[in-house]
């Protein structure tokens, strides 16, 4: 059964899965900027997020919704494999639907048919949306199996792009290796899938998964634009160049916010178990559990970022890029406000059966997110887009939270925030001094990073931070046995 899954397990190999999605264009960002002109890695940018709203539409927010939904059928192989057969049918018609609309848009806009290639070339990814079952693995809680064949299939495409991507007449292998790196594991999961459900046509009934999907749908594209829009308005207001200092920082911040939500989305299908079994006690411990590994993991990064980010962005991109740093800086206070927001708010709703209170949080958010581009872009540029985008999540996170509160009761929060706070000063002080080093800047980083992590975790497990603690004796247990070996 899935419920005897181990979460510590389950939380490490989903981390791996989703750090690697945000990790191959982090990673592939370093080497292509040393190769591309910033213009051009905008314009693959601009292609791509635009491709991504259809992406989006297509989804019908069956990613979240399927998650929820195998994980409630789990331990009913008939039931599970209607759900499934009925939400990738689903999935199949609106790939159809949109991919054809994008194709059309492409063709008949200027802007985008004067670089049809390109536009064409993210379009595939698009089309592939129509056999991504990510979400039936998730609902199972097979993190080991995705999360392994994707290091699989990030690692072939990282290999393409170093031997085919050599200098600037490679803008269109580049953008193609981008989009296909997905397609590997699609293939896969498609191949696989028979182990746990039976794709049928019988006695499937859609229509009873609409309303919900249609919520989510709205919800998904309406958090999405806080970045999409970004992206979209900047380039109609200003330079390619300030889409790729945007997009450098950017990156960065979403493969760690994407470590932070890690712990809070491997807990969903028990979450969904546990309110389904109307086990409320457990259900709030999962969720308290999920708040504590957020404030422990998000505020040592928002410290890191600051002290360590403006050596690093310029030997990982080249000096041009030195303006990312400071779009990082800014955007490391989502990595605390966006998980608390998506946990208490999204998750809660969502699990509840509340889905249709989503889409009033995001909606204040995009509109204000819109509406701070508006002022903002055309005066400050990427700056601009950066500080809308922050404002936005606030005020997501306010409402989400006043519209969550009521289903959940959380215990020791107070607590492991004040052991946290007390860790990250100390941690902070470390690493100013370490700053005043007349050594290697090298040195320096390897000094910091060794140190500050060594500094914050001794310091949580000393004040007996139970969440720490008993992840450290998990550690030990797990190295004892090894060592037996």
């Amino acid at each position: 059964m899935a419920n005897n899954k181990s979460l510590s397990k389950g939380g490490m190999y989903y981390l791996i899965y989703n750090v690697l999605n945000l990790a191959f264009p982090f990673v592939n960002g370093i080497y292509v900027a040393r190769v591309l002109l910033p213009a051009s890695i905008g314009a693959v940018a601009a292609a791509q997020n635009f491709a991504q709203y259809f992406i989006i539409l297509a989804f019908l927010g069956i990613p979240t919704y399927g998650l929820r939904e195998i994980a409630k059928a789990r331990n009913n192989q008939e039931e599970r494999s209607k759900v499934y057969s009925e939400l990738f049918i689903i999935n199949l018609i609106s790939t159809i639907t949109f991919l054809t609309v994008y194709t059309v848009l492409i063709l008949i806009i200027p802007a985008y048919r004067n670089e049809l290639a390109l536009y064409l070339i993210a379009g595939i990814s698009v089309a592939l949306n129509a056999i991504n079952i990510s979400w039936l693995y998730e609902g199972m809680e097979e993190f080991k199996f995705i999360s392994m064949r994707n290091l699989a299939f990030k690692t072939v495409a990282f290999l393409l792009l170093i031997f085919l991507v050599r200098d600037e007449s490679d803008i269109y292998i580049y953008a193609f290796i981008s989009v296909i790196s997905y397609a590997g594991n699609y293939i896969v999961n498609m191949i696989y899938s028979p182990r746990y459900v039976k794709l049928t046509t019988k006695g499937l009934n859609l229509r009873r998964h609409m309303k919900s999907i249609l919520y989510l749908v709205a919800v998904n594209l309406a958090i999405e634009l806080y970045s999409l829009m970004d992206v979209t308005m900047m380039n109609f207001m200003c330079g390619k160049d300030s889409i790729a200092f945007y997009k450098y920082g950017y990156q960065i911040e979403k493969m760690l916010l994407q470590v932070v939500n890690t712990f809070t989305i491997v807990l969903i299908p028990r979450i969904s178990f546990y309110y389904k079994e109307k086990k409320i006690d457990e259900f709030n411990r999962m969720i308290s559990k999920a708040l504590k590994l957020i404030i422990i993991t998000s505020i040592p990064m928002m410290v890191g970022i600051y002290f360590t980010s403006d050596f690093l962005m310029v030997k990982m991109y080249g000096a041009q890029y030195v303006t990312s740093a400071l779009i990082l800086k800014m955007f490391s206070s989502l990595l605390l406000i966006s998980p608390v927001g998506y946990l208490l708010g999204s998750r809660v709703l969502l699990v509840t059966g509340h889905e249709n209170l989503m889409i009033v949080s995001v909606g204040i958010g995009a509109l204000v997110n819109l509406i701070g581009n508006a002022l903002l872009i055309p005066r400050y540029a990427e700056f601009g887009a950066t500080v809308a985008s922050i404002i936005s999540e606030i005020v997501v996170m306010l409402v989400y939270v006043n519209l969550g509160k009521k289903h959940f009761k959380l215990e020791g929060i107070p607590q492991t925030a004040i052991k946290v706070l007390f860790s990250a000063v100390l941690m902070g002080v470390y690493l100013f001094a370490c700053s005043l080093l007349p050594v290697n800047p090298w040195i320096v980083l390897m000094l910091q990073v060794a140190g500050a992590v060594a500094i914050y975790f001794i310091v949580l497990i000393v004040a007996k931070e139970n969440v720490v603690v008993e992840y450290a004796q998990i550690a030990a247990r797990k190295g004892k046995a090894l060592i037996r070996r």
